[in-house]
């Protein structure tokens, strides 16, 4: 690209440049021209005059002189202006014409020939001696030498500019350009698998700001390289642990000899842990399909959801002597109904799992704040410590590292890819001990 840049600029460059030396030199050599020309209209119209006058002078002597001496007279005269004005490089001439009745018109010419270059006039003089034709020509020889000297010293100028030109212009897009090839040369490293490359970012311009947003884009490859590497690591342990159950049931009840009872207890196990993987893969299958997704957004009533939600988790509230409150200040909400009532019940489900049972209070409220809805749970559960709460909602990660409790750890990456998905902001409260709100505010529109 640089390469491209210097020969298309400098192209340019030089068809300005020669173009411009064109075009000042045909001017002075047309304004040179021009004034030749009119001084020298100017000069032949002097000689006209003087000629004039002292032919007349001449013939007031035509009583004492012959027609023949007349005419030799004339001659002499024309001689003596040639001699004086060929001093001047102007060389003249007079033709008498006689009684030719159409004599030539007058006329200015430049001309070219083996002894150089000449402005030619061709006139009569004025009655009554306007059968005398008078020849006149300006030797402008060495004012065209001139001028081709100075175009010649133009050109010349031309050239050695242009050539300081290209110097100067490869060392400006050398300079214009190195935080491009810093860029590419990062990009490289990258792709060949160095994701840590990155780009000092010098002076603020805008190739500056191109550094800064490659060295934005290069730490979030990084950083979905890394979770990604994060997401299958902990997708193994996830799978490994319930897989080498099931195996270690199914061989013990392979290889030993068991009653109904145990059989029916192993076998229960084993479906236990398919129960769990199955969860695993309906979860990830769920995620899968909110990637990029678009919801049919419907009005959905606030209470009617509640009330179903609430006779989803009755149950296992009630087992676990947990008070569950709902409360509502709006009416309605605008979202794909059954993505939202997934994302409540894994909310309640979370806050279920941290609270103590017979002590546990957990309240879902909706209301109207800055024009759109909030949707929050709370709980007065065991909280999340603070080095935790970025990354609650990372695919497979719990605050509990024993995995003693919860699921597999996706439902807080489901909440917030709905959330997502719906335009919503999802935040997170939480003190250690004292109990966790989770937000959703979802806009207007």
């Amino acid at each position: 690209m640089r390469l491209k840049t210097f020969v298309a600029t400098y192209l340019l460059i030089l068809a300005i440049l020669f173009s411009s030396v064109g075009i000042v030199s045909f001017h002075l050599n047309n304004s040179q021209i021009t004034m030749l020309k009119e001084q020298s209209a100017g000069q032949f119209q002097t000689i006209v005059s003087s000629l004039d006058r002292d032919i007349a002078v001449l013939w007031g002597r035509e009583g004492q002189l012959t027609r023949a001496g007349f005419y030799e007279a004339v001659d002499t005269l024309v001689r003596g202006y040639a001699r004086y004005y060929g001093r001047h490089n102007i060389y003249i001439s007079v033709t008498n014409l006689g009684l030719q009745n159409q004599p030539p018109p007058s006329e200015i010419t430049f001309v070219t020939n083996e002894n150089g270059y000449f402005i030619s006039i061709i006139g009569m003089l004025t009655e009554p001696f306007d059968y005398f034709l008078l020849n006149y020509s300006l030797d402008i020889t060495g004012n065209i030498t001139d001028m081709r000297n100075i175009q010649n010293t133009l050109l010349l100028s031309a050239i050695v500019f242009s050539a300081i030109a290209a110097f100067a212009l490869y060392l400006l897009l050398s300079s214009i350009f190195k935080p491009l090839d810093i860029v590419a040369k990062a990009s490289r490293e990258i792709a060949d698998g160095r994701f840590g490359e990155r780009i000092l970012v010098g002076d603020k311009n805008e190739l500056s700001q191109v550094a800064h947003d490659f060295n934005k884009m290069a730490e979030r490859v990084e950083q979905e390289i890394v979770n990604k590497q994060q997401f299958v690591d902990n997708f193994a342990h996830e799978m490994r642990t319930p897989l080498t159950s099931i195996y270690g049931y199914a061989e013990y009840m392979q290889k030993a000899v068991l009653d109904e009872g145990e059989m029916i207890e192993l076998s229960g196990r084993i479906m236990g842990k398919a129960s769990y993987l199955k969860e695993i893969a309906n979860s990830l299958l769920q995620l899968a399909m909110l990637r990029d997704y678009i919801p049919e957004k419907r009005e959905i009533l606030i209470r009617h959801l509640f009330e179903d939600i609430s006779q989803t988790v009755k149950t296992p509230m009630e087992d676990a002597k947990i008070k569950f409150i709902c409360q509502d200040s709006t009416e309605t909400i605008k979202g794909q109904e059954d993505l939202i009532k997934s994302l409540l019940l894994n909310l309640c489900i979370n806050a279920l799992n941290s609270c103590s049972p017979n002590e546990g209070v957990i309240s879902m409220e909706a209301v109207n704040e800055g024009g759109g809805v909030m949707l929050s749970v709370a709980d007065n559960g065991c909280g999340i410590p603070a080095d935790s709460l970025t990354k609650v909602t990372e695919p497979f990660y719990r605050v509990d590292k024993a995995r003693k409790q919860g699921g597999a750890g996706l439902g807080l990456t489901l909440c917030r890819k709905i959330a997502e998905a719906h335009h919503a902001e999802m935040t997170i409260e939480s003190t250690s001990g004292v109990g966790t709100t989770v937000k959703i505010t979802f806009t207007s529109s």
